[in-house]
């Protein structure tokens, strides 16, 4: 039986694809997460300076909390923690109740 060189590569390639490869992709999901560990401790909401949520998805199966703190720290926070849903309520509403700022429009002349 004679192989042709492009029925000898398509051979190679099958063989050389590991059915393991994919099954080690399914189960450690955890490689594009950015919080490696969640804290539950409470600080105060003034020492914030800004706050990111990345929702689960694209490799990571965890709602992911991260707070820069003014004193360039970075925290990832635990979402089932109850002061951080407290937070996020009280944060929620600020930026609901604060209004745009005034547009102001140059006359032409």
């Amino acid at each position: 039986m004679r192989f042709t060189p492009g029925a000898l590569l398509l051979m190679l390639l099958a063989f050389s694809l590991s059915p393991v490869h994919g099954v080690l992709e399914t189960n450690n999901t955890n490689l594009k997460c950015k919080c490696i560990q969640e804290t539950f401790n409470y600080f105060p909401i003034y020492l914030i300076e800004k706050l990111q949520i990345i929702p689960r998805g694209r490799g990571c199966p965890n709602t992911e909390i991260i707070v820069w703190m003014k004193n360039k720290s970075v925290i990832c926070l635990n979402p089932q923690a109850k002061w951080t849903q407290t937070l996020m309520k009280v944060l929620s509403k600020r930026i609901l109740s604060t209004s745009p700022a005034p547009v102001v429009k140059k006359r032409s002349a």
